[in-house]
């Protein structure tokens, strides 16, 4: 019997640990089953040295699924850092096309931070049913660095993963059966915020105040460095995410924002782009003393296939080498989220300054393969910033001399450029090491590692 494929679509790039999670999801929501969990790989599909642009699971299969793929998108404001479409054919953009989960991956934990963890991301739960009304929604937690179940979390994630519990939101990897539980009420809603720590004097806090005719949400939008935007992340989630809670609890009279900070002139400038706007129109929301637009200008799609991002070339230099057992010591890909330095030791999380106190710069990529003992770290580009590129080989002294070395005694370094974009012949500067052309053609240069070149062997690529 012939099944549907699985389609992950993502701006990062997919780890197997992650896919597997995810998979797991999949099934006991959705009536499926793991037939095969046997050495997860994350396999580039190149054809005549050409990569098609599309990611094959190897050793990850499910009884109702023929393949499971992955392919990298773009996506607009708030977007879910996964979607999960089940059809035959990878979907397509501006289509009917509709994904059956939609999945927010975060490291955060309660420690880390009492706002981004749970606030951070909580208008993207909110602003996705502008185009998916019926897509079902997860927050996975994935910390690598340890669990921490067990410690009493903060009044703010207890609030904010309640909200999201009412909100139907499914927490996977973190154990909400002792802490948390959906609001059954209004009035429950309020007296929790209202029996939380208050911020320091000068803030303004976030208080939830219920008249007959309407219930008002103070909560300051805009950043005091940028005075009379609306820019402020942390509470953007806040009042989305309390807003869309007290609709859920029955609430059909007016919801005001108030001090929030914002001027008319920024909303006559911008707000008809500005996706809390879009959030206000969603959930019939009004921001005191401010006339909101009456039309909303958002994107048509909610994501598109990515083909303008260096990431394009480096991932797939990450997986494909990974794929053939190359250890990955750091990534920070543009547009996903940072990872930590892994070493024999353990993982760590780099600094933003040196020993000196100077920026530590951190390329894209650093690779590193045991046999040969050497270290590759590459700087992502697009073509149309190669120059760029070259620039910065040169600021990655302090990464080298404080981390790689240290954990790694005795590599041999190697630093080089990967390049996406345009349709190159040849490689188009002496520092580019994997060159990636907009129709996927790869060209690798000769003087790229050896274990790069083997990684790439039988693939059809042109090495140069």
């Amino acid at each position: 019997m012939t099944y549907d494929n699985i389609w992950l679509l993502t701006e990062e790039r997919p780890k197997p640990s992650v896919v597997l999670q995810i998979i797991e999801m999949y099934c006991k929501d959705f009536d499926d089953e793991i037939t095969e969990n046997s050495n997860i790989k994350i396999k580039p599909i190149i054809r005549d040295g050409i990569f098609q642009f599309v990611y094959v699971i190897e050793g990850l299969t499910t009884k109702k699924s023929d393949h499971i793929y992955i392919k990298t998108v773009s996506g607009s404001s708030s977007f879910f850092d996964f979607l999960l479409f089940k059809q035959k054919d990878e979907p397509k953009e501006d289509s009917d096309d509709s994904p059956i989960m939609a999945i927010e991956e975060t490291k955060t934990s309660d420690d880390e931070s009492r706002n981004t963890g749970v606030y951070q991301r909580g208008s993207k739960f909110v602003y996705i049913r502008q185009y998916y009304k019926n897509t079902k929604l997860y927050m996975l937690y994935n910390d690598e660095l340890e669990a921490r179940e067990n410690k009493q979390p903060s009044d703010t994630s207890v609030f904010g993963t309640n909200i999201l519990l009412t909100l139907g939101v499914t927490i996977v990897g973190k154990d909400t059966s002792r802490w948390f539980k959906p609001f059954k009420t209004l009035d429950e809603l309020i007296d929790f915020k209202s029996r939380m720590r208050r911020p320091p004097a000068g803030n303004v806090p976030i208080l939830i105040t219920k008249h007959n005719d309407r219930i008002e949400i103070s909560g300051r939008l805009s950043k005091p460095a940028e005075e009379g935007n609306i820019g402020h992340d942390p509470n953007i989630g806040a009042l989305s995410m309390i807003s869309a809670c007290i609709r859920k609890l029955g609430w059909t009279e007016s919801i005001v924002i108030t001090k929030h900070g914002v001027l008319q002139s920024y909303i006559n400038r911008s707000g008809a782009s500005n996706k809390f706007v879009s959030i206000c129109k969603l959930l019939g929301l009004s921001l005191e003393n401010i006339t909101l637009p009456e039309k909303i200008r958002t994107s048509e799609s909610y994501w598109h296939y990515e083909r303008h991002s260096e990431k394009m070339a480096d991932i797939l230099l990450h997986i494909q080498t990974m794929y053939h057992g190359i250890k990955c010591v750091y990534e920070n890909h543009a547009g996903c989220e940072r990872g930590y330095f892994r070493s024999d030791k353990g993982l760590l999380a780099l600094p933003k300054k040196d020993s000196h106190g100077v920026n530590l710069y951190l390329p894209d990529v650093v690779l590193h393969d045991k046999i040969s003992n050497e270290t590759l770290l590459i700087e992502g580009k697009m073509l149309t910033t190669l120059a760029q590129g070259v620039e910065e080989l040169n600021n990655y002294d302090s990464i080298e001399k404080e981390y790689i070395y240290p954990h790694y005694p005795g590599t041999k370094i190697q630093r080089g450029l990967s390049i996406f974009g345009g349709e190159c012949k040849n490689l188009p500067h002496e520092k580019v090491l994997f060159y990636l052309s907009d129709s996927g053609k790869i060209i690798i240069s000769n003087k790229a590692p050896n274990f790069v070149k083997q990684c790439f062997a039988g693939t059809g690529t042109l090495i140069q």
